[in-house]
């Protein structure tokens, strides 16, 4: 898509160019000034300007470093106000003017900032609280603007910030931001006032926070940011792009920074800075920059399509992730390497773990400085080369473990590289341990190095072959099909691109004057998709976001997968909808959004992938917690922590169906020659034989592994009688950390006791232990009752009545041999009374009037070795 804006001509028209379409008019009236030394005059005249006239800034060498306000109110759509130099660049301002743009619908055009000194706010797009809409800055150039010595500090870095966008729906395009010596930001995208707009006095806050800001960067140049001293103050506000703050970041920014070209970009290790919600950083080129385009605060954002290029300069990098709900996909990232500089920082994906709040909802001001946890990220289908430290995980912030799919990327070494590593490192020699095994890996390829740790979602392809394609590799051979990046007719921007398309039209990539330059604004076609976090197995719709300036069509390639929206012409929202998947396995599928022919015919992929149905729902609930019903109850325990102070951590606790009281106990001692104590443990008896499915059981929230051991028994509770189920292999079975979700294990045993053997906590190789203590919270049990014809007959041949019973209990014995003993059993698993009996086809009664109100089990045991169980209420 190509608007065509002559700015050589000295014609009284001029054409226009708007985001998503091409309109040429004629201007109302053409204002030509031939110097700024009435800085008044001249704003008196911007305040008569109608809807569509143009204000031209006579050729020349300016060097004032007084403001210029225009702003004019009278702009629309249509007829935006147009403020430029009389020919592209051939105005200078040497002296460091400043601007500030308020109204709407206003364009400024063709200026060229050549050295003279900084400020703090060079360019805002804002005149006091006239905050500037729709507005656009384009074929722009700043250059060399410096430290005035006054203003320097020892210890202090002075911040200058070049460009301030406020408002919303402004725009930064083709514009060269060249050499800059101070910290601040490049361009910087302030959003307070988005979040809450000024009010009179008096008068209560709103909060605007949800309301789509909705700025455009694109086909912009930044070059040579000079690396700004750590150790001074300001250093680290030192972005070249900066979009949000922390206070902010839940503002919807929305804004687009696209098909821009970064070079020694190095202010900070962080390129770009994302501080904000649903920004997206689309087919933009980085080149021997020394950091990271960084998610830093903020979710939902999209990166997409980009080239880093480090070309063996140290310190370059790709992409930091922190926060959720990320798409990360289709990135190519080569020769990137952090051996001295930064390392922890800047490498080929960077993981982080922190623990703040994440995803905060735009209606929140729950905001944190914080590193945020990492959830529900897409880091799919992205291509590493040659690049150290191609996937590593940072534990500097938190260990807290990032969720999400990693799935079909591409690592790729040449023999020989200098940059070779394992794929999978870390800040610490546990670092993927502790931080990245919650991933969910699946497809992902790599050759020409070793793997690092042990994942299944990654397999070595040696058959990948890599062909040079000028500086960048493209893929072919087995194991390469649908791996790594797509980068569609998106190719790296290069030097001799910057004044034709990249960056101003009257400069080089050096900051030379060239006069062939090509002044068309092109606005690149794009077809981005959101992405879908891994979906639940039942039938439901999802919204996916579709951001376009290209008409497209859209189709499902899997049976379970329908659309709402299956073309379109431009932005759009797309229900997915799938149907219930019945099968334990997860399964995936996508959709193909692809663009209509005539263009750049760009294809994008949905992934979608539905979990399997949860095993829980294939099974018998055995322990549902219904009084009355339930035959599960605690036979005996070894300990408990209970001192009826403050200590209430009973072993019962783990049958009451309240996740929030745990039964906890201390094992004691490593023994000797072992790693663990002898065990804690309690056992539960099922009420009866049952074929096991499944066991479920949860812990307390904590940063290591519980270690714990299951056994069953059909027979008895003596330790001769128990044979462990869990693990099937080695010594313990670990459990998720920093969860109180439950650990669920598929078993296939037949089972009357239960008992569950706890050793503390352990380090991630399951080898070493770090407390004594065990916790649980619930246990759950699933399966089907499995009666022998004996143990069947017994219990069809005794009756207990009353129940609820006050008083006496009446047991009823019929067509059985002998009855010999009976056992009260509290809830607790505490023995209440017992009696040996002889009791043949005959009624006996049990005195329960001096047992307190409650609910027991009843154990009847006759003379061959069976045993029947009844759950009573004592009402006395």
């Amino acid at each position: 898509m190509k608007t065509f804006y002559n700015l050589k001509s000295q014609c009284l028209f001029t054409f226009i160019i708007l985001m998503l379409s091409s309109i040429s008019l004629y201007s109302q009236t053409t204002y030509t000034v031939d110097d700024l030394d009435d800085i008044g005059a001249l704003e008196d005249l911007f305040d008569t300007l109608a809807a569509g006239d143009t204000v031209i800034l006579a050729d020349g060498v300016y060097s004032t470093d007084e403001r210029i306000k225009f702003s004019p109110t009278t702009g629309t759509a249509a007829m935006p106000i147009t403020f430029r130099a009389q020919t592209p660049g051939g105005v200078k301002f040497t002296g460091g003017l400043n601007m500030s743009i308020g109204g709407d619908h206003v364009i400024i055009d063709g200026f060229h900032w050549q050295g003279g000194y900084g400020s703090s706010k060079v360019i805002e797009f804002r005149d006091g609280e006239d905050y500037a809409n729709y507005s656009i800055m384009q074929n722009c150039a700043m250059d060399g603007l410096g430290i005035d010595p006054d203003d320097m500090e020892t210890g202090t870095s002075v911040k200058h910030n070049w460009v301030m966008l406020y408002g919303t729906y402004n725009t930064v395009i083709n514009c060269s931001f060249m050499n800059k010596v101070s910290s601040g930001n490049m361009i910087l995208v302030e959003l307070a006032y988005n979040a809450f707009p000024p009010v009179e006095d008096g008068e209560p806050e709103i909060n605007t926070s949800c309301d789509i800001v909705g700025h455009t960067i694109s086909n912009n140049y930044f070059y040579n940011y000079d690396k700004i001293d750590s150790s001074l103050t300001n250093a680290g506000d030192s972005e070249t792009i900066r979009i949000g703050t922390s206070s902010y970041q839940n503002v919807d920014s929305s804004t687009m920074v696209s098909n821009n070209y970064f070079v020694e970009a190095d202010g900070e290790n962080e390129i770009i800075t994302n501080k904000s919600k649903n920004n997206s950083y689309i087919n933009n080129t980085f080149r021997r920059c020394r950091g990271s385009l960084v998610l830093r605060h903020g979710s939902n954002a999209t990166v997409d399509g980009n080239y880093f290029l480090g070309e063996d300069v140290d310190g370059t990098g790709g992409i930091r992730i922190v926060d959720s709900e990320h798409t990360i996909t289709n990135n190519y990232i080569q020769d990137c390497i952090t051996v001295v500089d930064q390392a922890k920082w800047n490498n080929g994906i960077t993981f982080l773990g922190g623990s703040a709040n994440n995803a905060v909802p735009c209606a929140s001001d729950n905001n944190s400085n914080g590193y945020q946890k990492v959830e529900n990220i897409n880091l799919s289908n992205n291509t590493i080369i040659n690049t150290n430290a191609p996937l590593f995980y940072n534990t500097d912030k938190g260990s807290t473990d990032p969720t999400g799919t990693v799935a079909n990327n591409l690592i790729y070494f040449t023999t020989g590289n200098a940059n070779i590593t394992d794929v999978i490192t870390g800040d610490t020699a546990s670092s993927y341990a502790d931080l990245g095994t919650t991933l969910a890996y699946s497809g992902n390829v790599y050759t020409g190095s070793a793997l690092g740790e042990t994942n299944t979602g990654f397999s070595e392809e040696t058959g990948i072959t890599a062909t040079a394609d000028g500086e960048i590799f493209t893929f072919s051979g087995a194991g390469s099909t649908g791996k790594g990046a797509d980068m569609g007719v998106y190719e790296p921007t290069t030097d001799d691109m910057v004044g034709y398309g990249i960056g101003a039209c009257f400069l080089n990539n050096l900051g030379s004057n060239i006069t062939d330059g090509d002044c068309t604004i092109e606005i690149p076609e794009s077809l981005t998709i959101g992405s879908l976090p891994t979906l639940a197995p039942d039938a439901n719709s999802y919204d996916v976001s579709v951001y376009a300036n290209v008409s497209w069509t859209a189709m499902s390639n899997d049976s379970w997968i329908s659309i709402d929206v299956t073309s379109n012409n431009g932005d759009a929202t797309v229900s997915i909808t799938v149907t219930e998947n019945t099968d334990t396995a997860t399964r995936t599928g996508s959709v193909t959004f692809t663009q209509d022919s005539g263009g750049s015919d760009i294809i994008r992929q949905l992934n979608v992938t539905q979990e399997g149905a949860d095993l829980t729902d294939l099974y018998d609930l055995i322990n549902t917690g219904v009084v009355g019903e339930d035959p599960v109850f605690v036979h005996s325990f070894s300990k408990e922590e209970v001192n009826g102070v403050d200590k209430f951590n009973y072993a019962t606790n783990t049958l009451d169906k309240d996740n929030s009281s745990v039964w906890a106990a201390d094992d004691g001692d490593v023994l000797s020659g072992d790693y663990k104590g002898d065990g804690e443990y309690i056992i539960y008896d099922l009420g009866s034989t049952y074929a096991l499915n499944l066991i479920q059981f949860s812990t307390t929230n904590k940063s290591d592994a519980f270690g714990f051991q299951v056994l069953v028994s059909t027979t008895g509770t003596d330790e001769s009688d128990f044979s462990m189920i869990l693990p099937v292999s080695g010594d313990l079975i670990l459990t998720a950390t920093n969860t109180t979700d439950f650990n669920l294990y598929e078993v296939d045993d037949n089972a009357r006791y239960v008992k569950l053997l706890g050793y503390g906590r352990f380090n991630s190789a399951g080898n070493s232990r770090v407390s004594v203590w065990n916790a649980v919270g619930e246990i759950e049990f699933f399966g089907s009752e499995v009666l022998s014809v004996g143990d069947a007959d017994l219990q069809n041949n005794v009756t207990i009545y009353p129940n609820p019973v006050q008083g006496n209990l009446n047991v009823k014995v019929h067509n059985v041999t002998n009855i010999e003993s009976y056992k009260l059993y509290n809830i607790d698993g505490r023995l209440i009374m017992e009696s040996d009996l002889n009791v043949e086809n005959s009624t006996f009664k049990i005195d329960i009037s001096e047992v307190t109100n409650g609910t027991y089990i009843l154990n009847l045991s006759s003379d061959d070795g069976r045993t029947i169980s009844k759950r009573i209420i004592i009402s006395n």
